[in-house]
């Protein structure tokens, strides 16, 4: 997630008397036209005249920031921050430097600093979003979630926060919160794949976790659920058969193993499974066909091949 200068807030102080007023007017005027590059150009003069003039350093900064030359925009903060270390907008567009060249770790440390000098909730949401993002891209996950959750606290309703405060949720085993904010997202944009991904995984282990308890019928459900949305997943075709086997609904059973194998012809245990369904309704050529195909990686099924043989055999030497 890249993330550009979330506004910086006090850019424009007062003007070092050295400075040209003509340069610095007429830089300002680019910047609030969202000129960025003409803007540039006038602080790049304002500092060449005047290197110890720390506005013009922090207003380059932010303009290399929406530009997006991070080097750049490091470079200027740096200089900034040379001259006044105590500004909290040069020390979150320095992380924001930082974060956007992907040096997550350098981030996380200029934002320790930013943190101690965020005076505003709107300071401290952007300090908690952008170093609980670092972490995150880090799969700091633990810290991940800490951040985020502070800055969820603090203002709502934000999608990407609240995506990977799900997932960093999800990665350290809170089911609860991390389904909460993966709603969240979902409902702040329908379309998020990776919301939608993780919820889906979220809902399969829970139809697992339900054929363990043996707990058939919500097993059942909630792997019809993650059918309707993954219609070609073998595996949850396969538990599907599983829960209707075990809840003695043989034809139902049947129709998800058939499934499975459409869409992994190489599942053997559903061909295993399948044997035994015809097995049982003693249709023995359908259950030899079905033994054979998974008796290439089941022992057991082998015996099985034999075992069906033979009431093959029985049944012909009875009919005749």
């Amino acid at each position: 997630m890249k993330k550009s200068s979330l506004v910086l807030l006090v850019l424009f102080a007062l003007v070092s008397p050295l400075v040209a007023q003509g340069d610095f007017q007429r830089g300002i005027s680019f910047y609030r036209q969202g000129q960025y590059a003409k803007a540039a150009t006038e602080f790049e003069q304002l500092v060449a005249a005047n290197a110890k003039y720390e506005d013009g350093w922090r207003i380059l900064g932010d303009c290399y920031l929406k530009l997006k030359k991070y080097n750049e925009a490091t470079n200027a903060f740096q200089k900034a921050l040379q001259l006044d270390n105590n500004q909290f907008v040069s020390n979150y567009g320095l992380a924001l430097a930082y974060y956007n060249s992907e040096r997550y770790r350098d981030a996380i440390a200029t934002l320790a600093r930013a943190e101690r000098l965020a005076r505003t909730p709107k300071d401290q949401y952007q300090v908690y979003r952008t170093r609980g993002s670092a972490y995150f891209n880090l799969q700091a996950f633990q810290d991940a979630a800490a951040d985020l959750a502070k800055a969820n606290s603090i203002q709502r309703a934000n999608y990407q926060d609240s995506l990977q405060l799900g997932i960093a949720f999800y990665n350290i085993g809170n089911v609860a919160e991390a389904e909460k904010f993966l709603r969240q997202a979902l409902a702040l944009s329908g379309s998020s794949v990776e919301a939608k991904k993780y919820l889906a995984q979220m809902d399969y282990a829970r139809a697992i976790s339900a054929i363990e308890r043996k707990d058939f019928a919500q097993a059942t459900s909630l792997l019809r659920a993650h059918l309707n949305e993954h219609p070609q997943d073998g595996d949850a075709w396969f538990n599907l058969g599983l829960a209707r086997l075990f809840s003695n609904d043989m034809k139902g059973a049947e129709e998800a193993f058939q499934e499975s194998i459409k869409n992994q012809p190489d599942n053997w245990q559903a061909h295993d499974r399948l044997g035994y369904i015809y097995e049982k309704n003693k249709n023995y050529q359908k259950a030899l066909q079905h033994y054979q195909k998974a008796s290439a990686q089941s022992a057991q099924a082998k015996n099985s091949v034999a075992r069906v043989q033979e009431r093959i055999r029985r049944q012909q030497q009875g009919k005749s």
